[in-house]
């Protein structure tokens, strides 16, 4: 795949996680067409998880050793490592973003290792500022009532991102739940913001934007077989105001389930009132997807189902046990709104400290 352009008036292109490799994606409005094309630049790389913001690509190795950050206009990668002494941890959450003042474009590394009790529970922020190829910690929260699951994908809205967040369970299977948003013009998180529904430990929540400019959220109860998708009128950092956008009743629809721990990520074409949802084809008795697909739903129900691929077991780390598992991973989409960016992320000079430098000769 060569320099990534604008998408045409009829279609929306974006980028998507699938086998652990990413993929462009592009939709045709009308034809309710998905294709998907994987990325050659980055193919000799397994990816955990992929994010977008303001044409900038940010991918988690899975391995978590490393972090990449693309630029599929400009064709430039670079390589980022942990600050000098740390290592990257599989619980760690992630997000890029951009301040508002000078449109700084920087990552947020989230750190909330809940699993070390006591004195030794981990909880801080860190900062990669793109421009100056640096880390810096953020100031610390000794006690965190919030959790934000590592297997919840925060989604970037005007340079701000926003997080599925809860309460601690403390034991108990029913405790609040609420978006958050990170702002990366002040560097902080805000006020818990409501959500338009209620959810609970089995059922899915996911999040997307709609053209980088509203949030987008989609609700899928375990127990009665059906989702919702809601579309934010407002969003600032500290309001949110939502427009439920379609609800579908899943029931007679076989091949279609949503993975309340990994899948269930989507996008929305407003003005045709469609909305594409990414999964694994049927479950068989042995548990055995076969394909990954894209699942098209309208106002009425579902449309049709478009496949894009055989899916693969992966190896991966489980963030419990710490082992290396295999498992079927749902395809993920980070984007379907790209726009070329010309932020230079070309891999800096090694210096002391920086880093870049802090990769060694891996």
């Amino acid at each position: 795949m060569g320099k990534a352009a604008a998408a045409a008036p009829h279609e929306f292109l974006g980028f998507m996680m699938m086998n652990a490799k990413v993929y462009s994606l592009r939709y045709n409005i009308g034809e309710d067409l998905v294709d998907v094309k994987e990325v050659d630049l980055l193919n000799q790389l397994e990816i955990s998880e992929v994010y977008h913001c303001d044409g900038l690509v940010l991918c988690v190795a899975m391995d978590h050793s490393k972090l990449v950050v693309w630029n599929p206009y400009l064709y430039q990668t670079r390589w980022i490592g942990p600050r000098l002494g740390e290592n990257f941890n599989i619980r760690d959450i992630y997000s890029i973003g951009y301040s508002d003042k000078k449109r700084d474009h920087k990552i947020l590394r989230f750190v909330d290792d809940y699993s070390a009790p006591g004195p030794t529970h981990v909880f801080r922020s860190e900062i990669y500022e793109i421009s100056s190829d640096s880390w810096r910690v953020l100031e610390a929260k000794p006690k965190w009532e919030i959790q934000i699951d590592e297997h919840q994908r925060g989604v970037s809205v005007k340079g701000n991102t926003y997080f599925f967040a809860h309460e601690r369970y403390n034991n108990c299977a029913d405790v609040k739940d609420f978006l958050l948003c990170f702002d990366f013009t002040k560097e902080r998180f805000g006020p818990r913001l409501p959500l338009p529904f209620h959810s609970y430990n089995e059922d899915c929540v996911t999040l997307s934007n709609v053209r980088d400019e509203q949030l987008a959220v989609l609700f899928g109860d375990f127990a009665s077989s059906f989702f919702e998708i809601w579309v934010t009128l407002t969003v600032e950092p500290d309001y949110l105001s939502w427009n439920k956008f379609l609800r579908v009743e899943t029931t007679a629809l076989t091949s279609f389930r949503l993975d309340a721990f990994l899948g269930g990520s989507f996008f929305v074409d407003e003005e045709n009132k469609v909305a594409v949802v990414f999964e694994l084809d049927e479950y068989l008795s042995t548990f055995t997807p076969h394909q990954n697909k894209a699942f098209v739903f309208g106002q009425a129900g579902y449309i049709h189902s478009v496949t894009l691929g055989q899916v693969t077991k992966i190896q991966l780390l489980c963030p419990y046990s710490g082992e290396h598992i295999q498992a079927f991973l749902p395809p993920l989409v980070c984007s379907s709104s790209y726009r070329p960016s010309l932020v230079q992320v070309k891999q800096p000079l090694c210096t002391k400290g920086n880093a870049t430098c802090s990769m060694g000769n891996g």
